[in-house]
């Protein structure tokens, strides 16, 4: 039940996130950046992302926002929910090919819960309506079957996604992204 409410308050609340100047990249952002760097605790991870309008064009200088807690489940130190002002987060803009990275490592879930350990992402462009939800883990043993299917839908709140072990060491997730026409 508690995963219900939390996805419904999302959805909800998605539009006035999406318009907090705070959450947009300035022009001049770089398309790749780093969320937790080296001496972050935890699983470390890259995620490599295209947007695009139709599925298929890319759309350069979105705006990303990205954010997530750290191995323990906490947004700050002293305020483990204290997501509107989190600690491991990034703005960035895609390049001219739709297409953006950061590394970071894999979020803990929230402390004495069962929420799955997920990513945040706000993506927005000129003439595209803004896109908010979150990655989550397909080996994540909170992941339930409810959300499993409706990760399958498309413009869900949840994007279930396996991490690709790599020789280096840093798990690598993909994840493209669709942008409506606004």
């Amino acid at each position: 039940m508690r995963i219900r409410s939390t996805a419904w308050i999302l959805l909800v609340a998605a539009p006035v996130l999406a318009r907090d100047p705070a959450r947009v990249a300035p022009p001049s952002a770089p398309s790749a950046g780093v969320v937790a760097p080296a001496g972050e605790p935890g699983e470390r991870l890259e995620v490599k992302v295209v947007y695009a309008a139709d599925g298929r064009t890319p759309v350069a200088a979105a705006s990303v926002y990205v954010y997530q807690t750290d191995a323990r489940g906490h947004y700050r130190p002293e305020n483990a929910m204290g997501n509107s002002d989190p600690r491991l987060m990034a703005l960035l803009r895609t390049d001219a090919s739709g297409r953006y990275s950061f590394t970071t490592i894999r979020p803990g879930s929230y402390p004495g819960s069962r929420v799955p350990r997920h990513i945040h992402y706000e993506v927005g462009a000129e003439g595209h309506e803004t896109r908010i939800f979150e990655i989550v883990f397909e080996d994540d043993p909170f992941v339930t079957g409810e959300i499993r299917s409706r990760a399958a839908r498309p413009g869900s709140v949840y994007s279930l996604k396996r991490v690709e072990p790599r020789a280096s060491g840093v798990g690598l997730v993909v994840q493209d992204v669709v942008l409506g026409a606004r």
